[in-house]
């Protein structure tokens, strides 16, 4: 290396601020949930990972004919991880003396030799409690062979699906098992299934869990009230009956959403994304807003919501098109589980999330971990350990002896200080930890902007230690107390050129004031960036989702650019908040002027009459200084557009605008409202008279037209949705009902 005998460096010393080691009872530890998950009243950090393979045709986790089962949890502690979620189908509790591995080397696993599934489960809670790893078991499916056909409802069932294939109504019925019986998974079963392991485990120490229910999906609802479907009703009836059955249970009881299905409007708020649907099985939480969930006996502090939560590789949702992806998403996410934490007063803890690291895929992953990390949502569980390196989803192991150093520097970046916990003979130890994430300790100023790039060697309990390269600068002397820092998280070649990937951390490293505004430089223009605001003089702010940067916060933003770059913390922006000046960080407002179009064709038949209505939206710039210009209008309102026989009205509004290839962009959020007292409508038409680049949360019909989302079975009176589209500002988009029915 290097000497850097006259170079100025800025220094920032990171490191994870432990309480005192406190030690307890085993039969004491308990597992509790308020705003985070705790244990035995201290804050309690988790970086878990899936181990799959019980919920499959072996009938145990993988692996185990390739290593030793202690060698495997030896991996999994050295790789910082200090809780397993083992999903596992229904069958291995139900026929337990009938289920034994099909997938395990006794060669190089002797004691497992002559043991059941549900036996070798035994001896993982074993050999795991002796490295201190705690665990979660998530029902995951029934039987086996619902590998690919993932029960949509906490009880086996068939569905009634309508002409759009989706599930309008579930039907009891048995699922055929290994040995051909057809075995009826009532809710009685489910309750009996949770009870059987709850009295097998809860007098293990480290029995962390019950996942109650794996990615719930159509035809489930929350709080519909429908017994059959009402998934917030089942939570309760089974928790209810786990904790009257096992008073001394004392862990924590995960609960996974919904999937898309029509919410009552209440439960609705898509203001800041203009966009329903588009949730991933076990993700939708949208309804908790006006349906929480109460326990008996005082047992909601066991509660805790675990969202599932993936990107491109496993489907191609709508917002992944969007010109404005990934900067578009943490709208998204708050929208489908983000707030629940704010509403419940109960831990969120992200129980699937993960995809491969390279292309759009890897583009959602970086800005996932960001988007945690700035809501400090840092409990989580990545699927998985298992190596499954050619699936949508591959592993945190390349195989089962190497672990993916890219991956894990992501999953140590969301979770750097997890929760450690120790044994020791009747007692078990365990870290309290008074900070989530890294703490600016000490920063050494320079007198000059100097960006320099060093080794990076960054320790944290439980975890190994990660190399990086990493760029540091900052601004003048005594002005500027935001630091900025970069590494590389990817890199790979287009055309012969090498490409970069940074993902840049900005702290405020005051002690007590907070800072309205940020301006970060990059050396060279990146291509793509994500969660951060491009300001007029091509700098970078604050994201959209941080409204105020407080005294000793982080935040991480990401680009993409040719060759490689450095950052600066330009010094105006360093001087922000700062001075005595009321009003030294305002920021000059641009206003302009939209019109949008919207014709509302209420007609069955190809010679009715059209009305066509014209609203002007006033675009103004965001009062926060540093941010891009974003436009706000009131809700456009049609003066016509419904008869007796179509009684659809649509309004729009402009969200946003952009640039793009020297072009202006709008992004324009609409609403479809039935205005009939009494008529359901069950389809319609909608036909978009201009360059619409793209639409989302309709569906496009054979005709070019579009109708209404495949989640919308029927239009009740008085109902609404919202749908949106982008568009070039220079070419507005009119829309027309062409029929519906």
């Amino acid at each position: 290396m290097r000497p850097l005998s006259c170079v100025l460096l800025l220094i920032t010393l990171v490191c994870a601020t432990y309480a005192q080691q406190t030690c307890v009872r085993s039969d004491t530890l308990t597992f509790t949930s308020s705003d985070r998950i705790l244990v035995n009243g201290n804050r309690m950090n988790i970086k878990g990972v899936a181990w799959f393979g019980f919920e499959g045709g072996s009938h145990c986790v993988e692996g185990l004919d390739q290593r030793p089962l202690g060698d495997i949890l030896d991996l999994v502690k050295n790789m910082g991880f200090n809780i397993l979620r083992i999903p596992f189908a229904g069958d291995i509790v139900v026929s337990m003396d009938k289920r034994y591995p099909g997938n395990v080397n006794y060669g190089i696993n002797p004691a497992l030799q002559g043991k059941t599934s549900i036996q070798v489960l035994d001896e993982i809670f074993t050999q795991a409690a002796a490295r201190g790893i705690l665990i979660m078991l998530d029902l995951h499916l029934f039987d086996w062979n619902q590998y690919n056909n993932q029960p949509a409802l906490w009880y086996s069932n068939r569905c009634t699906y309508n002409s759009g294939g989706f599930c309008i109504k579930a039907h009891p019925q048995c699922v055929n098992n290994r040995e051909g019986m057809c075995y009826d998974y009532t809710e009685d079963v489910n309750k009996n299934i949770w009870n059987t392991l709850i009295a097998r485990y809860k007098s293990r120490w480290n029995f962390f869990a019950a996942d109650l229910q794996n990615e719930l999906h159509e035809p489930a609802t929350w709080g519909s009230g429908d017994a059959s479907i009402d998934y917030a009703a089942a939570v309760e009836r089974i928790s209810n009956d786990l904790f009257a059955r096992n008073s001394d249970y004392r862990g924590l009881v995960f609960v996974e959403g919904i999937g898309n299905v029509p919410i009552d409007p209440y439960c609705e708020d898509h203001t800041a994304t203009g966009q329903a649907g588009g949730h991933w099985w076990g993700g939708n939480f949208e309804p908790v807003k006006c349906r929480q969930l109460n326990l008996a006996n005082g047992k909601n502090n066991r509660l805790v919501y675990s969202p599932h939560v993936y990107g491109p590789s496993v489907y191609e949702q709508a917002y992944f098109l969007n010109p404005r992806f990934p900067s578009n998403m943490p709208a998204i996410w708050d929208q489908h589980f983000g707030k629940v934490r704010q509403w419940t007063n109960k831990a969120v803890v992200v129980g699937e999330w993960g995809g491969p690291s390279s292309g759009l895929s890897g583009t959602w992953l970086q800005s996932f971990a960001d988007y945690l990390i700035a809501r400090d949502m840092r409990d989580q569980f990545h699927w998985a350990l298992n190596p499954n390196r050619n699936s949508d989803t591959p592993g945190v192991l390349e195989n089962w002896w190497t672990p993916d150093q890219a991956r894990m520097t992501l999953i140590n970046k969301v979770m750097p200080n997890p929760t450690v916990f120790t044994p020791s003979g009747a007692s078990v130890c365990f870290t309290g930890t008074s900070t989530s994430g890294p703490v600016t300790v000490a920063t050494v100023a320079t007198t000059a902007t100097v960006a320099t790039t060093a080794a990076v060697t960054s320790a944290t309990t439980g975890s190994p230690a990660v190399t990086t390269a990493a760029s540091a600068t900052t601004g003048p002397s005594g002005s500027c107390i935001v630091s900025a820092t970069q590494i590389v998280s990817n890199s790979w070649q287009e055309g012969g050129r090498p490409v970069t990937q940074y993902t840049v951390t900005v702290t405020n490293t005051s002690p007590s004031q907070s800072v309205p505004a940020v301006s970060v430089r990059v050396s060279a223009v990146p291509s793509q960036y994500w969660s951060a605001t491009k300001n007029a003089d091509g700098t970078f702010g604050l994201p959209s989702f941080i409204t105020s940067f407080g005294p000793g916060q982080s935040y991480t933003w990401g680009y993409v650019v040719q060759g490689t770059t450095t950052v600066s913390v330009q010094s105006p922006a360093c001087n922000v908040g700062f001075s005595s000046g009321p009003a030294a960080a305002a920021a000059a407002s641009t206003s302009g002027r939209a019109t949008i179009a919207t014709t509302a064709a209420a007609s069955t038949s190809s010679r009715a009459a059209t009305t066509t209505v014209s609203t002007t939206a006033a675009t103004t710039s965001s009062v926060r200084p540093g941010a891009t210009s974003t436009s706000s209008t009131g809700a456009a309102s049609t003066t016509g557009g419904s008869t007796s026989s179509c009684p659809i009205q649509v309004t729009q509004s402009i969200s946003s605008t952009w640039q793009q290839s020297g072009q202006t962009m709008i992004s324009v959020n609409g609403v479809l409202r039935n205005t009939s007292p009494s008529q359901s409508i069950s389809s319609v038409k909608i036909r978009f008279n201009g360059l619409a680049s793209e639409v989302w949360s309709l569906t496009r019909n054979a005709d070019g037209t579009y109708g209404f989302p495949s989640w919308t079975t029927s239009f009740a009176p008085g109902g609404q949705m919202s749908f949106g589209y982008n568009a070039y500002a220079k070419s507005p988009v009119t829309i027309t009902v062409e029929s519906c029915m």
